[in-house]
């Protein structure tokens, strides 16, 4: 991230970060406003994606 409003991307998976929510919106439709626990989640939903290939 070079601001703290970009979207978050770990390998194939992005967290588009929105201002009406003001946070990282996931999947499911869930809103993460801490950006460590986005980043996080944004690496477990990488890691399972690979996993069902």
């Amino acid at each position: 991230m070079q601001h703290p409003h970009d979207h978050i991307t770990v390998g194939m998976i992005t967290l588009p970060y929105s201002g009406l929510f003001h946070g990282w919106l996931l999947p499911d439709g869930a809103v993460i406003k801490n950006p460590i626990a986005a980043q996080n989640a944004a690496e477990h939903l990488n890691n399972a994606s690979k996993t069902v290939h």
